[in-house]
């Protein structure tokens, strides 16, 4: 048996070897391209090292018992190392969770498929024709599991996942009832229009009126002009489905209960929808929704409900059909967005009465779409790469990516593209709004459910705590521009746009919601205004990124992750984020005070850490 032992030994070591360079192939500053060679590298020999020492191990290994358990081990040996890789930055709890996931069994799927093809094709090679039929739907079988999987993966992983997070997360806190009419009284004689643009992964910086060098937003940069900047947006957590489920309910995820991307919105939450229709006001969602859950939520107050078909997913770009008010509805343009923008200006235009007008937008996340007229636009322009942006791969430090494996640049330039693209929507819908003479009396506001981080940290994608991640473009133009053409650094959240719609309609604020209005705040000059702003991230499979908290002040901000430890830095004097100061002794009185916030701010949502 030395010899079976052996073949088995060395694809152990090859395949150790491998992983090592993979993971730490930063420090040795191999070029982009050799890093995404030795990624496919990699993750093909995991799926085939069974198969080629099954193959091997024929001849010399009579029993197919003995084949089978000898092909396996290279395999369980990536799997035990993987969970001690994990170790490093997560629990224990979340580093199972991580290699004993719905993808580990689609791995295990594609792994038997392939042993039992070898095993087929070695039978038929030998002429063992008594064994062929048993082999045969051996192999049969394992296929049919193997591709049956993708589709089992999304409901599982969003199962299993409650019950994780069952024993991980805090409980939500109790929901308000159902609306009380008495909270409700509208004191506005004159109440004005509400339109929400959200877009998706739009990041603070990559605008023209932020002084980006080359991306080109024009009609965002004139609602600007015309409105209030606010240039320290945040988001309670930079994710999707946390994210919007906050813009709907002026809650944090304590609250709404959603999580992560997979834990389903509740139908006993409250939106602002609902309160603004009893008081008179037309209702619309146009656009991504990007909940779980197996339907389109029944939102109490909602008139108007346009979202793609794929319900809790992405939709797609081109070609995307619809579901208009409960009827599926083959897709009428070919770009995402102009068809969005087309839906939106459609209902504005059979609005008699004030509306409120939710238009999120796919873009503009991977995989970075632009239109056609924009395709290539910014292909000429120098891309300036943050510092240790090289490192990155299709597995960056752990961070999935989709980016196609185009190179770190060109993928910056396509998301350029695609912004420029939806500027070019977001001003087909300025100008149909003036051209209904509703400009003058409608709150226009241009936000994003999180950033997006190009590199900065070694990280691509979002769910970090760092400023490229969690900050947002945020804009607000006031009927007759009021406040027009200024810039106001408060600390502001998603959790502040509920409560600003209700404000301007003169709807009462429930004091259950946790934001405020930004009109308050423009008229108090940030009297009573929110000091820290806290942010929290949950571990959320199959994305290795680690839960994380956060507390941001007007100059610091400390970061907790079980990666790190805790990061400390000075927004006014390293605003990038470069210069950890949590072990630096002249900050030691700042930290230990901002930890002691923080703890606070964890006990009082009711989360222990871990």
């Amino acid at each position: 048996m030395a010899k079976q032992w052996s073949i088995s030994a060395l694809f152990c070591l090859l395949l150790a070897g491998l992983s090592s360079l993979l993971n730490f192939h930063e420090r040795l500053a191999l070029p982009q391209l050799a890093s995404l060679w030795i990624g496919y590298l990699y993750v093909m020999l995991i799926h085939l090292a069974p198969a080629i020492i099954y193959l091997l191990l024929f001849k010399i290994t009579p029993r197919f018992r003995d084949r089978i358990l000898l092909s396996f081990l290279p395999t369980a040996g990536w799997w035990f190392s993987e969970l001690l890789m994990r170790l490093r930055w997560h629990t224990l709890a979340e580093a199972v969770w991580l290699v004993v996931s719905p993808f580990f069994f689609f791995q295990l799927a594609l792994i038997l498929a392939a042993l039992g093809i070898v095993h087929v094709l070695v039978l038929v090679l030998n002429k063992q024709k008594p064994r062929f039929l048993s082999g045969l739907a051996y192999a049969t079988l394992v296929l049919a599991t193997a591709l049956s999987a993708p589709a089992s993966i999304e409901p599982f992983l969003i199962g299993y996942q409650s019950t994780f997070q069952s024993n991980l997360l805090p409980r939500p806190q109790d929901l308000p009832g159902r609306l009380n009419m008495t909270n409700t009284d509208s004191q506005s004689q004159n109440p004005p229009n509400i339109v929400f643009i959200l877009s998706d992964d739009h990041r603070h910086d990559f605008t023209g009126y932020m002084g980006h060098p080359f991306i080109e937003t024009p009609n965002i940069d004139e609602l600007a002009s015309e409105g209030i900047i606010f240039d320290r947006a945040y988001v309670s957590t930079s994710l999707c489905s946390p994210s919007r489920a906050t813009y709907l309910t002026g809650v944090s995820p304590y609250k709404h209960g959603v999580w992560n991307n997979f834990t389903p919105w509740s139908e006993e939450n409250r939106t602002f929808f609902e309160y603004l229709k009893a008081v008179g006001y037309s209702t619309a969602f146009i656009g991504k929704w990007h909940m779980p859950g197996n339907t389109l939520p029944n939102i109490a107050g909602l008139d108007h409900f346009i979202s793609f078909t794929n319900i809790g997913g992405q939709g797609t770009y081109e070609w995307n059909p619809m579901i208009v008010n409960g009827t599926e509805t083959p897709s009428r343009t070919r770009y995402i967005a102009t068809e969005l923008t087309d839906y939106a200006i459609e209902w504005l235009e059979q609005q008699t009465s004030p509306f409120v007008l939710y238009l999120s937008h796919k873009s503009v996340h991977a995989n970075f779409q632009p239109d056609t007229p924009d395709i290539g636009i910014y292909k000429r322009q120098q891309v300036n790469l943050p510092e240790g942006a090289h490192v990155w791969s299709a597995h960056t430090k752990n961070q999935y990516v989709h980016l196609n494996n185009a190179p770190l640049d060109e993928s910056i330039r396509r998301y350029g593209e695609a912004i420029h693209s939806l500027d070019r929507e977001i001003g087909r819908l300025l100008v149909s709004l003036r051209s209904m003479n509703l400009a003058d009396n409608t709150i226009v506001i241009y936000t994003s459910d999180n950033g997006y981080q190009w590199g900065e940290h070694e990280l691509i994608d979002k769910r970090w705590a760092y400023e490229t991640s969690i900050r947002v473009p945020f804009v607000v133009r006031l009927p007759e521009n009021r406040y027009g053409a200024t810039i106001n650094s408060s600390l502001v959240a998603n959790l502040d746009v509920a409560p600003t719609l209700l404000d301007a309609a003169g709807v009462r604020v429930p004091g259950y919601m946790e934001g405020g209005s930004l009109l308050r705040l423009l008229s108090d000059e940030k009297k009573n205004w929110r000091e820290t702003f806290f942010y929290s991230y949950f571990f959320e499979p199959p994305y290795p990124t680690p839960t994380s908290f956060a507390l941001i002040t007007e100059r610091y901000k400390l970061i907790e992750t079980n990666w790190r430890g805790y990061e400390l830095y000075d927004l006014w004097n390293d605003p990038e984020e470069k210069n950890n100061l949590a072990n630096d002794t002249a900050f030691t009185q700042t930290h230990h005070k901002l930890v002691k916030l923080l703890t606070v701010e964890k006990e009082r949502s009711s989360i222990s850490s871990h």
